[in-house]
């Protein structure tokens, strides 16, 4: 029992490491996706974002040895749907959103990923909300339609929409790629998420963007793009998966949401000249309540069956 404990806090310690990590790195996100939208081809900037986060997973891989398992059979189906689900979906959706919204209303409308997580944790995880999550997550949602109702700042409402609805398909690759931690490790996960990908996109920017391809001549573009794959999309994946493999899904997603809203506004004044308006960070102040509530309210520890929670708790990072 004592090993037990001690494995499960030794867990959690890193878990939550992770996290303050992965929140760090998901600040960077709106900020930095909004400056490659407007000043790039929106397609160009997430595929080759995804491509250098493939290519630097690969040589992670080469390195412990787990290449191999991204094209096993066994798991490169489920691989491609975490992929389609987490990378091609949502670097879509946030890129082509961002083209027409500022970087503080993107954020503010992807505060409702615990609310996306709490359900899917609930209903393929098996973990049980409780009546102060529920509230919790009322909470996050009454937040967003305070800024909604002002009108404004989340025009037009397509590039709402689908930004709206990025965290949903987050969320939906986190449970698939959960019932595959173990046997595989996250750098196993991120790696086969990152390689299909880069391969999809690579497809459609050949397809529809061929033309956009020159502008990887420019230093800058090429720079911004290899920072993206680099921070957000390999360090951002790696440092997530990491943490889910040791903490509760919905835990950790509420954990991380919290801090990434308010160093957002301070990276969109600091890099992109933003203006959160008075009723935007009413609105996030409001969600970001809602959010810690769920943090108080669930259990942090990822909930396993006993034969796999030793395997999982001791799973390491690379």
């Amino acid at each position: 029992m004592a090993i037990d404990t001690s494995a499960r806090a030794r867990a959690f310690q890193v878990g939550l490491v992770l996290c303050v990590i992965n929140t760090i790195l998901g600040a960077g996100q709106p900020v930095i996706t909004r400056w490659g939208a407007v000043h790039l081809d929106p397609l160009l900037f997430c595929t080759g974002s995804v491509v250098f986060a493939a290519l630097c997973t690969i040589a992670l891989l080469l390195y412990t040895g787990e290449l191999r398992l991204i094209v096993d059979r066994r798991y490169r189906g489920r691989l491609f749907w975490v992929a389609m689900a987490g990378t091609v979906m949502t670097s879509l959706t946030v890129t082509y959103g961002l083209t027409r919204i500022g970087a503080v209303a993107g954020v503010l409308l992807m505060q409702t990923e615990p609310v996306y997580s709490l359900i899917l944790s609930t209903i393929f995880v098996g973990e049980r909300p409780s009546g102060r999550q529920m509230i919790a997550t009322a909470t996050i949602l009454v937040g967003i339609g305070s800024v909604f109702a002002g009108g404004g700042s989340f025009s037009p409402l397509w590039a709402s929409a689908i930004i709206f609805a990025t965290p949903l398909f987050w969320q939906t690759s986190h449970v698939i790629g959960l019932k595959l931690m173990p046997p595989l490790t996250p750098t196993a996960i991120i790696g086969g998420r990152f390689l299909y990908a880069a391969i999809v996109l690579s497809a459609l920017l050949i397809v529809f963007r061929r033309e956009s391809i020159v502008q990887l001549g420019d230093p800058v573009t090429l720079g911004v793009i290899l920072v993206t794959g680099f921070f957000i999309y390999f360090l951002g994946g790696l440092t997530w998966y990491g943490a889910i493999n040791r903490l509760s899904l919905a835990w950790t997603t509420a954990l991380v949401i919290p801090g990434i809203p308010m160093l957002s506004i301070l990276f969109a004044v600091m890099f992109l000249g933003e203006r959160a308006t008075t009723r935007e960070v009413v609105g996030i102040l409001i969600s970001v309540s809602g959010v810690l509530a769920l943090v108080l309210g669930a259990d942090p520890h990822r909930k396993l069956p006993a034969s796999e929670a030793a395997e999982a708790i001791h799973e390491p990072l690379i």
